[in-house]
Order: C-alpha cells, then sequence, then structure tokens
C-alpha cells in the first residue's frame, strides 16, 4: 500500500497566486477556507480513499480485500474534478518539476 500523504499544515501561498484564490472565493475570509498542499495526485487519492471510503465501509471485507488494487492516482483525478475547489500549482521554480498531477494547493470552502 502507498505511503500516507504528504501534506504540509500551513502552506506558503506567494501573493500573486493568494489573488487567485481570491478570485474563486471572493466572499470568503481566509480562516472559512480549507487549504490543503499535496506533493501529488495520488495523495489526494489514498487520503481520499483511507478517510472516506474505509470510514465509510471498513466493516466490509470486500474492501479491504480490494484497498491494495485501488488505482490512487484515478481516485484523486476523480476527486479533484467533482470537488467544487480550486486547484493552484505550485509552478515557481520555473522547472520541469510541476505537472499536473502535482504538487499543487487544494483549497476548499468550509
Amino acid at each position: 500500500m502507498k505511503a500516507p500523504p504528504l501534506i504540509k499544515s500551513n502552506p506558503e501561498i506567494p501573493l500573486h497566486r493568494q489573488g487567485e484564490i481570491r478570485q474563486h472565493f471572493p466572499n470568503q475570509a481566509w480562516n472559512e477556507l480549507t487549504i490543503r498542499y499535496y506533493d501529488s495526485v495520488e495523495d489526494v487519492g489514498y487520503e481520499y480513499y483511507t478517510q472516506k471510503v474505509l470510514s465509510a465501509c471498513h466493516q466490509d471485507e470486500s474492501v479491504r480485500y480490494l484497498e491494495p488494487f485501488i488505482s490512487f492516482v484515478r481516485l484523486g483525478e476523480s476527486l479533484i474534478l467533482s470537488e467544487d475547489g480550486c486547484v493552484i500549482y505550485d509552478n515557481e521554480k520555473n522547472d520541469d518539476s510541476c505537472t499536473e498531477t502535482g504538487p499543487f494547493w487544494w483549497i476548499t470552502a468550509k
């Protein structure tokens, strides 16, 4: 099974990126937003699976049996696309380390 996600609890978002967040959430204070930093979309899928799927179906043996075969990348992609949130990519370094799969900040309203 994949290692737990790498999440920064207090991500430092560059000032010009904060403007993008303000555009997406114009009437909400910062403390009304949930801001998470993920190194990869796989981390989103892993976190979603462990916190949402397993917590709801932990007694179901078939869920435990299928756990090693779950595609965390696909689960993460579907989670991002289905949520009403904002994805801000961490591509300030102007290198090739940032792709469509991460690293990124994921911002949602609480």
